[in-house]
């Protein structure tokens, strides 16, 4: 391995040397804060938080445990909302994933919120007290990403929640519990 050989630089005259003995600048705190507050609200989705509306919410198809959903193979399902309308699903039994059928085109692409935000999304912080057993952790999920919370009955009489995203999409709660929730302390 060659050994570095310093290289001397020119004598080139600079413009501007700081001296140690010059003052800083001193920046009054309300324009301090004003430049932090500034900075911060520029962060697309910064405050929105968990959920959809994460910016990270990409196109792709990511690289977890669902990116490789379009060749897993699924069970079609059709359950009954509240109101006694069919609602079509698709079952991954490997992944454990119940998803809207209206997520999956006929050409087979994901194109659906619910996909998006499962593939995607950042994980949902709940506390560790919080899980105390009278709400499934996927509920509160789904609740603290503000979602409507839906639920559903297949033909044997089986209840499930999902939580439905903005564009009608939904996705089993959990699913969520499983993938997108991450315990706190």
């Amino acid at each position: 391995m060659p050994v570095p050989v310093p290289v001397p630089l020119p004598d080139l005259p600079l413009p501007f040397c700081y001296d140690l003995t010059m003052p800083l600048p001193r920046i009054p705190s309300a324009l301090l804060v004003l430049i932090t507050a500034a900075a911060l609200s520029a962060c697309d989705g910064a405050a929105s938080g968990p959920g959809p509306q994460d910016p990270t919410l990409a196109q792709s198809a990511g690289t977890g445990p669902l990116a490789a959903l379009e060749s897993s193979p699924f069970q079609n399902e059709v359950w009954l909302n509240e109101a006694g309308q069919q609602v079509g699903f698709l079952y991954y039994a490997r992944e454990n994933l119940r998803i809207s059928a209206q997520c999956r085109t006929a050409a087979g692409q994901f194109v659906c919120e619910a996909v998006r935000f499962m593939r995607n999304g950042m994980p949902v912080e709940i506390a560790r007290r919080a899980l105390d057993g009278r709400t499934s952790a996927g509920v509160k999920v789904c609740m603290r990403m503000n979602q409507p919370i839906v639920t559903l009955r297949n033909s044997v009489g089986a209840e499930d929640s999902m939580c439905q995203f903005p564009d009608g999409s939904l996705v089993s709660n959990g699913a969520l519990e499983q993938y997108k929730m991450r315990v706190i302390q």
